[in-house]
């Protein structure tokens, strides 16, 4: 027996995208690429012959959704004709009254799967079972465990539907198709056989990295185990993309912004989305302008944000020992940056160290 699959989950449809400040007309281009990956899903399960489609929950936003993704949604569905897509609701697109799961009507190849629901793919002998139970397991099938939740972590109050890998391995699943967490799991599991192919499409800048789905292939002799072959394919459009750039001795917002562009270009493409701090020291009464990097930047990235933490490049330590104001003065704002709750507040009263030096030393605060 053998069975191949596309395995996908945490699409969230129609996300919000409200996160990111300056961000005007972009939450709607972000989540035009949501519909974007999933087209590419569907080309990716056809041009990859797959048996069967599976999604792990959060395939669109319940709160935000409106008719006319739905409608997409099936219509690209729509395109793999007979080929299988089961579902299995998430938090994000729970099967309630009224919901489109419920209400809505989907093309034929659609299935929506609750727990301990089984869904019985006669050409490739494979059952596949709605978690986080399952229903019960044929040792002479191909048994594949379908979940949208929380893997291990039964203690954790903020866990949706825990299970256990031990004893979901116990009940002789071959293969554990989960979803949920937007970070990827391999062969997760003492057997290796849990997979999170995580979100196809990046959400925020807590997920870093290529997003996409898994093509997996298992194959089982009558009796035997199966053979997991899964191999990570990226569908995304782009990327969130975290940088540190030292920016130490530059003399001008020109040159800062001539190296920001050289790690910008190192690290992604003009597609992809940028937080960039600034870093290192700089020479006395030189200060980074972030609004004139980012207007000469601004055309490399999809989006981008510019924070200041470099730093004068003076001997703090040495000043707060010398007699009088100046002395004085980094002594007592030390103690204040110390004391300081959060890296915000902390950096807020290094700045305010910098100008105040700036203002004994030259007589003027150069901002």
């Amino acid at each position: 027996m053998k069975v191949r699959f596309l395995q996908f989950g945490d699409l969230h449809m129609d996300a919000p995208f409200r996160s990111l400040s300056g961000m005007e007309g972009r939450p709607s281009q972000r989540r035009l690429d949501l519909k974007k990956a999933l087209a590419r899903l569907i080309d990716l399960a056809i041009s990859e012959k797959a048996d069967l489609v599976l999604v792990c929950g959060d395939l669109y936003e319940h709160g935000y959704t409106g008719k006319s993704s739905i409608h997409y949604i099936c219509s690209q569905f729509a395109r793999l004709g007979d080929t299988p897509v089961l579902i299995v609701p998430g938090n994000h697109d729970p099967k309630l009254p009224g919901s489109y799961y419920e209400e809505h009507q989907w093309p034929s190849n659609v299935h929506i799967l609750g727990n301990g629901d089984v869904f019985e793919h006669a050409g490739t002998g494979t059952l596949v079972h709605g978690g986080p139970d399952g229903g019960p397991v044929d040792s002479s099938r191909i048994n594949i465990l379908m979940h949208h939740g929380t893997l291990d972590m039964p203690f954790d109050p903020d866990a949706f539907q825990p299970i256990s890998g031990a004893d979901t391995a116990e009940k002789g699943f071959d293969y554990c198709a989960l979803g949920h967490f937007h970070s990827r799991i391999t062969a997760g599991g003492a057997r290796g056989i849990f997979y999170n192919a995580g979100s196809p499409e990046p959400l925020g800048f807590d997920e870093p990295g290529d997003h996409g789905a898994f093509i997996t292939e298992i194959v089982k002799g009558p009796g035997g185990k199966g053979s997991v072959r899964a191999e990570f394919v990226s569908v995304c459009a782009r990327r969130y993309i975290e940088l540190s750039v030292d920016v130490s001795g530059c003399l001008s917002s020109e040159q800062a912004a001539d190296i920001v562009a050289a790690e910008i270009g190192r690290a992604g493409g003009t597609s992809d989305l940028y937080r960039v701090t600034l870093t290192g020291r700089m020479p006395p009464g030189v200060r980074t302008d972030t609004d004139e990097i980012y207007e000469r930047l601004k055309n490399a990235a999809f989006y981008l944000k510019i924070t200041d933490r470099t730093r004068p490049d003076h001997d703090l330590e040495a000043i707060s020992r010398e007699r009088g104001l100046r002395g004085l003065f980094t002594r007592k704002m030390l103690e204040r940056a110390s004391a300081a709750g959060d890296e915000e507040t902390e950096a807020l009263v290094m700045k305010a160290l910098y100008y105040g030096l700036d203002a004994i030393d030259e007589g003027k605060v150069c901002i």
